[in-house]
């Protein structure tokens, strides 16, 4: 079948700007982290007119910036500028903010967020690794699993907002968890649940967790970063992922995101569209319109 040509809603990017000032992580020691040992080039600045160009011939039409670890004393600083050139530049469509749900004073924080139009969502990191411990974002696997975080999301869910929960393997019963106590709240998994390997130990236990997740039609797959582990442009772990998450979940429920600039470092926006695109050629155009385009539509409410 031929190529997908329709419209695009990249629904995982992030932008860079003012570095000195805005990311406190990246003025730090070069210390690994999950996108590599060395990430000097993050440190670059990236704009939504960069990833605009990009795109050149992929036919974006719509994006979704999702929260970049900016300085968390003044988050909604991002969400001011992002919505800056959202109103400028017409992208980005929809915004991932990060709160700290787990903060008394979450209502506030959730406010100064959605005082801009474009703000669709929440993203607090949770991944915990089990034996990688530059693979930790925080103290404990279970740390969303706390009174106060569960309260966190009960307040998202009452502000009509979406969370991307990003975890590992090990941490999806953690997720099927929070997704039957809180029903309300529309997650989606980031990244498609970080698959870190080919090796057929590893993909089958992330296929066996991922099964936790299928019953709970609050739970969608966002397949985005496909690459963040072998740190190349990978067609068979972005094949092994998309078609899992597809054949498991339906196109109803999983949907297309780039995590530009991550991938940049290893990849360009062209042959990372490109190998998504031809990993999608035999399935259906409704599948692929669904995918590339209608499922993050919907499920951010653009």
């Amino acid at each position: 079948m031929p190529l997908y040509e329709g419209p695009i809603l990249d629904a995982h990017h992030h932008t860079i700007w003012d570095v000195k000032n805005n990311y406190p992580w990246m003025n730090g020691p070069m210390n690994p982290m999950i996108f590599g040992d060395d990430w000097s080039p993050m440190k670059n600045e990236y704009s939504i007119e960069n990833l605009i160009d990009e795109y050149d011939g992929h036919n974006l039409s719509q994006s979704v910036h999702v929260q970049a670890n900016f300085d968390i004393s003044r988050t909604s600083d991002e969400t001011r500028g992002l919505q800056g050139f959202a109103d400028k530049f017409g992208f980005p469509n929809g915004i991932v903010a990060h709160a700290d749900l787990t903060d008394p004073n979450l209502e506030n924080v959730i406010e100064s967020h959605i005082q801009y139009a474009n703000t669709r969502g929440i993203r607090q990191q949770v991944y915990w690794h089990p034996s990688n411990t530059n693979w930790r974002f925080v103290e404990n696997p279970d740390f969303c699993l706390s009174n106060a975080f569960r309260r966190g999301l009960s307040v998202v869910g009452e502000k009509g907002l979406t969370f991307d929960w990003q975890g590992f393997t090990n941490q999806f019963g953690l997720l099927a968890d929070l997704a039957k106590t809180h029903s309300g709240v529309r997650f989606c998994l980031v990244h498609a649940g970080m698959l870190t390997s080919t090796e057929t130990s590893i993909v089958n236990e992330w296929s066996e967790e991922l099964k936790k997740l299928k019953p709970f039609e609050n739970i969608f797959i966002k397949v985005s970063g496909l690459n963040t582990f072998t740190r190349q442009l990978s067609e068979p772990i972005m094949k092994q992922a998309t078609d899992t998450a597809l054949d498991m979940f339906g196109a109803d429920r999983c949907f297309f995101g780039s995590n530009f600039p991550v991938e940049r470092m290893w990849t360009t926006v062209n042959d990372y569209v490109s190998t998504q695109k031809n990993i999608m050629s035999g399935r259906s155009d409704e599948e692929n319109e669904k995918f590339f385009h209608k499922t993050g539509k919907d499920f951010y409410q653009i």
